[in-house]
């Protein structure tokens, strides 16, 4: 009997070593997961602390290259008129307050260019300080198709890359609701807003892939059902940031800041030209601007492949908008707004948005990027950067006079008249 009763002893232990092994491991495993969820929550910094409203903004600055040693040793400061820190900003600095920001680094406010200069450099005046937004007379026209369903209607974001569609999203996620939706799900405006992160055929492919192709397996909406918003950015501007992060178009040079973007290979009269892989499809262009000229050509001319008297129809070749990415940047309210009220939609605060207070708009502060695919983290825009990067200067100052003329000969020069990218 006592040998048996060894034998019983030695099995238990075993046991209870090998659970206790398989315990540790699945601790382990789990400690390993929370810090990668955590990790993941750190990076996308879209969403505020939720006690955002109690605690101060009192910087935001995205620019991680920057000492932080030098930062500590700047002087913080709220703007105000009468030191003259607010003059020519005061609609910027509304902006923010909005977000709880209270105080700012000063020499990092004074490179923040007035509101003059920036309409200037996006070309729009003081007579006429509105959003260009082209396609508002189809709004009509897709209210009208989904109204026997209306709580079907969709609002999503295309464009290409580095355009601005993952803060399009977000501004419409936060503050855009479909009423017929939102009663639908009960009050729920978070499941409610009826606003999609891309267009079903993917943000990035071009217009001829609508109904012929799907990101979702099962969609539970058509085409029919979803409202385009298509962003479009100056293009001078747009093939530089092609530069620091192509994303996945391909091109000779384009890891020289110097030289990028070269239309033509050097010393050749041979295009330099471009592959582009938008989701399974791949696409061959003679260089970055003729790229540009295809891509829009779909959303913008009736029959983008005619001939070019057939391009100067740019009727609508199915309800959609198009929004320049600068107006985006410093009409947000405005843009976010008339988006809204085209698809049948209204601006109202999701009451499970802590971030702001009631009935104010959530302007998006800190950059609508985030994970690995959107380039390194120094080439994201928050709202401040945004500001000093895209309304300090007009973008055509990059470019030799040479490279500016080959660049006018060869961008469409409708598209750069309806959008005011020609001066």
């Amino acid at each position: 009997m006592p040998p048996i009763n060894r034998r019983l002893s030695s099995s238990s232990a075993r046991k209870i070593r090998f659970l206790a092994t398989l315990i540790f491991i699945t601790l382990i495993v789990v400690q390993v997961s929370l810090g990668l969820r955590l990790s993941r929550l750190n990076d996308v910094t879209l969403s505020e602390s939720s006690n955002a409203q109690t605690q101060q903004l009192d910087l935001i600055r995205q620019d991680e290259k920057q000492d932080t040693s030098s930062i500590e040793e700047e002087r913080l400061i709220t703007p105000n008129a009468s030191d003259g820190t607010l003059k020519g900003k005061e609609r910027l600095w509304e902006m923010l307050s909005t977000r709880n920001v209270t105080k700012v680094y000063a020499k990092y406010w004074d490179s923040v260019p007035q509101w003059d200069t920036i309409l200037n450099n996006i070309h729009r005046t003081n007579n006429d300080p509105t959003p260009l937004i082209h396609g508002l007379e189809t709004c009509e026209q897709f209210q009208r198709i989904t109204r026997e369903n209306p709580s079907q209607r969709r609002i999503a974001p295309a464009g290409l890359f580095n355009t601005g569609t993952n803060l399009l999203s977000v501004l419409l996620e936060y503050n855009c609701q479909n009423p017929h939706r939102v009663a639908k799900f009960h009050g729920n405006a978070k499941r409610g807003h009826g606003n999609e992160w891309q267009v079903p055929w993917g943000k990035h492919l071009p217009a001829r892939h609508r109904g012929a192709h799907f990101t979702a397996k099962n969609p539970t909406y058509t085409v029919d059902e979803v409202l385009p918003v298509v962003l479009i950015r100056n293009p001078y501007g747009w093939m530089k940031s092609m530069c620091r992060n192509p994303y996945t178009a391909s091109f000779e040079g384009r890891s020289d800041p110097n030289k990028c973007p070269k239309l033509k290979k050097e010393n050749s009269e041979e295009w330099n030209s471009v592959k582009a892989k938008f989701g399974p499809y791949q696409s061959h262009h003679h260089s970055l601007a003729h790229l540009y000229n295809d891509w829009y050509g779909d959303y913008f001319y009736k029959n983008s492949t005619g001939t070019y008297s057939e391009k100067s129809d740019t009727s609508a070749p199915f309800p959609r908008l198009i929004v320049r990415f600068e107006d985006l940047i410093f009409f947000p309210y405005e843009v976010t707004t008339a988006i809204c009220n085209c698809a049948g939609g209204q601006i109202a605060h999701r009451a499970d948005d802590k971030d702001v207070a009631n009935d104010v708009f959530h302007y998006v502060v800190r950059s609508a990027k985030a994970g690995m695919g959107h380039g390194p983290t120094s080439h994201r825009n928050g709202l401040i950067d945004s500001w000093i990067r895209y309304g300090s200067a007009n973008p055509k100052s990059e470019y030799s006079q040479d490279e500016l003329t080959l660049a006018q000969e060869v961008l469409d020069p409708h598209l750069m008249d309806t959008f005011a990218y020609s001066k």
